[in-house]
């Protein structure tokens, strides 16, 4: 027999489910939840694991419990999910084992399937790695200042306030720089004037979630595309290497540097990334690029 506390908790693990799901999907009754939703559910919390605002255990748990509330209320697992399968949960040590980039053909089809504002938030996301509020709240009226500097300062919208700059170096870079800026006008960021910033959010997740549109998947393709950048060869998930020895052995390989220095330049590499994404702890690195 379950403790209550084992109930409460699972009860409160629930609602989460069922906050998200009336934000997202609109969905008000319980019959007509699908498997497509319960994978969202925990594409989302993927996400925040990613971002280092929950462990891997807790977001599993919280799958778990949503796979046993609708188990026991249906009678049957059809909408039962793999937190880690099917939802890319990473494992408890917190290493992807698989890629979550964009391709450019997937990319592309994304494109091609939402309005022009869309758009304009899935390549800000891919060319610098902004997480979708920061890409919604931000002020591109100084781009072509950024363009000359070769440097994007990303102040609105970040966690805990934490300003950071990433380095302007391509040309994908610069041409949304200046298409935000031709959008945005003379408004102080791209959220409609005439919505509030929560209102905005929720109408483009929920187009995302009608499309199967990621947004947290183009943050991981910057990550990985910029670890090729700037090492000369992929990451773990992206070469298909183990994360740690295996990686650095096979790195060395590849570029012709003794392990030591493979494993010194692979640090360096993700310790800049983890900054450009946000984050001050390399570690944070392992659940973009294994």
């Amino acid at each position: 027999m379950r403790s209550f506390s084992s109930i409460d908790t699972m009860a409160d693990r629930w609602n989460l489910f069922v906050d998200y799901v009336r934000e997202h999907h609109a969905i008000g009754r319980m019959e007509i939840i699908t498997v497509d939703v319960v994978i969202a559910y925990g594409q989302s919390l993927s996400d925040r694991v990613d971002d280092g605002d929950l462990e891997p255990a807790t977001a599993q748990n919280y799958v778990s419990a949503v796979n046993r509330v609708l188990e026991i209320a249906r009678g049957d697992r059809h909408v039962s999910v793999s937190p880690t399968r099917d939802c890319g949960i990473p494992l408890r040590t917190g290493i992807a084992m698989d890629s979550q980039v964009v391709s450019t053909n997937e990319h592309f089809n994304w494109l091609s399937n939402v309005d022009k504002l869309t758009k304009i938030l899935l390549r800000l996301q891919r060319a610098y790695g902004l997480r979708f509020e920061e890409s919604a709240k931000f002020d591109s009226r100084d781009a072509d200042a950024y363009i000359a500097a070769q440097i994007l300062p990303v102040i609105n919208g970040t966690k805990g306030g934490r300003r950071r700059e990433i380095p302007i170096c391509t040309s994908a870079q610069t041409q949304i720089l200046r298409a935000a800026k031709a959008y945005q006008g003379r408004h102080h960021s791209l959220v409609p004037p005439d919505m509030t910033y929560a209102e905005f959010r929720r109408h483009c997740y929920r187009i995302a979630t009608a499309l199967a549109i990621r947004f947290h998947r183009e943050r991981h393709t910057y990550a990985c595309l910029r670890y090729k950048w700037q090492m000369g060869a992929e990451c773990p998930v992206m070469a298909g290497i183990p994360h740690g020895d295996p990686h650095h052995e096979w790195l060395a390989l590849q570029l012709q540097i003794h392990v030591s220095e493979a494993k010194e330049r692979d640090q360096a590499v993700r310790a800049q990334i983890a900054q450009e994404l946000g984050h001050n702890r390399v570690e944070v690195s392992n659940a973009y690029l294994g």
